[in-house]
C-alpha cells in the first residue's frame, strides 16, 4: 500500500508539473499585410508556449510555474498561416519551435539551464492570411513553391492623400464592405492534378480589408482562400490571397452595385496554376 501511495504521489507530481500555468489573449495593435506577434514569458526550468489564433498559454514542464508577461500582435494569427517563421530574441537558455501551426497550436519549447527565473522573448511571423478546408487536386493546405509578388508601401493605399474607391485617407486602408454570392462558372487549373470546375462563388470583404473567397467545386469540397486587400483601381480589387496550397495576387472585378463579375488568380514559378470564374 505504501509503495502504491509513493508511486501515485510521484505520478501526481509529474502531471502537476506539466500543467497550464498561465494564458493570455493577444493585445492586437492593428496593421495589415504580413503578421507578427511578440511574446515575452518568464520561466524557471522548462516550459512550452502554445499559440493559436489570438490566445497563448504556457505549460510548465519542470520548475516553478511559468507565466506570460506580454503577448502583442498586429493581427490574429490564422489557423494555417503561410510562410510561418519563429525567431528567438533574448533569454539565456534555448528556444525551439517544436510544432508549427496548421494542425493545432504553434508550440515553442524553452529550456532554461540555470537556477532561478529568467525572462525570454521571441517573435513569430507569417505572410498574408490562410485558407481552410480540404486540398484541391491532391494539394494540401501548406503553400509551397509559389512565387508571391513583393509589394512595397508605394503599392498600398494606406498613406495620407490616397483615396481610391473604398480607402480611407490616413487610415488603415480599406473601409467598405463587400458581401456577394453568385452561381457563375469557372475552373481551377493546377500545374499538377485534375482540373476543378468552380460553381458558387462567395466573396466577403470586411471594413478592415480582410478577404475570404469561397468556391464550390464538382468534387464535393470547397476551395477557400483568405487574405488582405492590397489596392483598388476603380471597380477592380487586388488582394494578396492564399489557401488550399496556392497563393498569390487575386483580381476581383465589381460592377456598379458591388456585385462580383470576375475572379482571376494566376500562380507563377515552378508550380503554376490558373483560377478563373465569372458571373
Amino acid at each position: 500500500m505504501r509503495r502504491f501511495l509513493v508511486t501515485f504521489l510521484g505520478l501526481a507530481a509529474v502531471v502537476s508539473a506539466q500543467r497550464i500555468t498561465d494564458s493570455r489573449m493577444a493585445d492586437i495593435r492593428g496593421g495589415g499585410g504580413d503578421g507578427k506577434c511578440t511574446i515575452e514569458v518568464e520561466i524557471d526550468d522548462i516550459a512550452e508556449v502554445e499559440i493559436q489564433g489570438n490566445r497563448a498559454q504556457i505549460r510548465t514542464l519542470a520548475g516553478s510555474p511559468a507565466r506570460i508577461v506580454r503577448f502583442v500582435c498586429n493581427q490574429v494569427m490564422p489557423s494555417n498561416p503561410y510562410d510561418f517563421r519563429f525567431k528567438g530574441i533574448d533569454g539565456r537558455g534555448r528556444q525551439d519551435l517544436v510544432r508549427e501551426p496548421g494542425r493545432g497550436a504553434a508550440v515553442i519549447r524553452i529550456d532554461d539551464p540555470k537556477g532561478g527565473r529568467e525572462g525570454y522573448t521571441f517573435d513569430i511571423f507569417w505572410r498574408g492570411g490562410t485558407g481552410v478546408g480540404g486540398g484541391v487536386g491532391g494539394y494540401n493546405n501548406r503553400p509551397g513553391g509559389y512565387d508571391r509578388p513583393n509589394y512595397n508601401n508605394s503599392d498600398r493605399y494606406d498613406r495620407p492623400g490616397a483615396n481610391p474607391g473604398g480607402f480611407n485617407n490616413g487610415n488603415s486602408g480599406w473601409s467598405r464592405e463587400v458581401n456577394f454570392r453568385g452561381r457563375g462558372d469557372g475552373e481551377f487549373r493546377p500545374n499538377r492534378g485534375n482540373i476543378e470546375r468552380l460553381f458558387d462563388c462567395r466573396v466577403s470583404i470586411n471594413r478592415r480589408g480582410d478577404v475570404e473567397v469561397r468556391f464550390d467545386t464538382d468534387r464535393s469540397f470547397s476551395l477557400v482562400l483568405n487574405g488582405r486587400v492590397l489596392r483598388m483601381d476603380r471597380g477592380r480589387i487586388y488582394a494578396d490571397m492564399n489557401g488550399n496550397g496556392i497563393g498569390g495576387e487575386m483580381v476581383i472585378d465589381l460592377d456598379a452595385r458591388d456585385r462580383v463579375t470576375n475572379v482571376n488568380m494566376v500562380g507563377a514559378g515552378r508550380d503554376r496554376f490558373e483560377l478563373r470564374w465569372r458571373n
